[in-house]
């Protein structure tokens, strides 16, 4: 459709752009057809106001016949020949009009002023035409360029879910890889603390899938998640892991990344945690100041423990997702201690969610 005819205000706007035109018709009409100022207005107003609406034609045959330096001659004769026709019909108009304004005696002689008139009007004619012809030129490159940019954004959305989807798709063998590992050490030497793994690594990964296709979930969600990782790693650990968790209330209805607190807690606990024969504690703490939100997960370390393989890995993980969401709006803080290691991660505190039914809720239902 036309985008003037598309939006009443764009269409209000165009008529109003006329107006102008119109008094130089009737000024012409006046000054060199010898035609009164109410004759001259009667015809100018109505005359333009069609005219207007048939110019609007010129937006179809700009599509059509797009600027290009090969078929440039074909082009402007294309619309020159097109103006001569639009111009030859709006002057027979011009004629019906002063015909009947002639015969109902509204202004007797109109008729013959106006077609004294036929060499001037049809040289207006063709010149609006192609002033039309011109701005409806610059739609088309403003339409094509608004077009562009919106492929654009598109095509960069499409890049940034396949990005977010990819880092997800190693984030969840990351995890399961470690807890298989975990499972296989625990088989021989406790089998019933294995089968609680395993039941408990089913529960964790039920709600994974449930959530691992939303963009953002509520705080709270993620902390559920958090909780079910931890029980899991409990079987392990036994009284070595102790867990203190801060959370201001007003947080958890913040909408994160899910799975984005679940791997700063499992480094905690492969590089810090499970270097400790005596455990020791991970503290998590959220906190929310101004417009940003603070995951902060700190634990004890071993000083003389050599680097692990794959050391950096979960965390390089979630650097790259919230550079791909927020951008510059984000980031990860590590604070390396000889005793203590720190992890921050800054995001933007905006939106608020609900919390999807939990995976026992579901089962209810089913």
């Amino acid at each position: 459709m036309h985008p003037i005819l598309a939006q009443r205000r764009l269409l209000g706007l165009y008529l109003v752009a006329w107006t102008p035109l119109a008094a130089v018709l009737a000024l012409m009409l006046v000054l060199s057809g010898g035609s009164s100022w109410a004759e001259a207005i009667t015809l100018a107003v109505p005359l333009l106001t069609v005219y207007a609406f048939l110019c609007l034609g010129a937006w179809y045959a700009c599509r059509a016949l797009p600027l290009r330096h090969a078929a440039l001659a074909k082009t402007l004769g294309s619309h020159l020949a097109t103006a001569a026709l639009s111009a030859s019909v709006w002057v027979g108009l011009a004629g019906a009009l002063a015909w009947l304004l002639d015969r109902d005696r509204l202004f007797p002689g109109a008729r013959e002023r106006v077609a004294g008139q036929t060499g001037p009007l049809v040289a207006l004619g063709v010149l609006l035409y192609l002033l039309a012809v011109t701005v409806h030129y610059l739609l088309v490159a403003a339409r094509a360029s608004r077009e562009a940019e919106q492929r654009a954004l598109r095509a960069e959305l499409s890049a940034t879910e396949a990005e977010l989807r990819a880092l997800k798709a190693k984030l969840d063998p990351h995890f399961l890889f470690n807890s298989l590992n975990s499972i296989n050490a625990l088989i021989g030497s406790e089998p019933a603390a294995a089968r609680e793994m395993c039941v408990r690594l089913g529960d964790f990964l039920r709600a994974t899938l449930r959530l691992g296709e939303l963009e953002t979930v509520p705080l709270r969600q993620e902390l559920e998640l958090v909780e079910r990782f931890l029980l899991i790693e409990k079987v392990r650990f036994g009284d070595r892991l102790q867990v203190e968790t801060r959370v201001e209330d007003p947080c958890l209805d913040r909408l994160v990344p899910p799975l984005l607190l679940q791997p700063l807690v499992e480094n905690a606990l492969k590089h810090g945690i499970a270097n400790l024969v005596e455990g020791g504690t991970v503290r998590i703490e959220i906190r929310r100041t101004n417009d940003a939100l603070h995951l902060v997960v700190e634990n004890p370390v071993d000083p003389e423990a050599a680097p692990r393989r794959g050391a950096g890995l979960g965390l390089a993980n979630v650097r790259e997702r919230l550079a791909s969401m927020y951008g510059e709006q984000a980031r990860l803080r590590v604070q390396a201690e000889a005793s203590s290691f720190r992890v921050e991660a800054v995001l933007p505190a905006t939106g608020r969610g609900r919390s999807a039914p939990s995976p026992s809720d579901e089962e209810t239902t089913e």
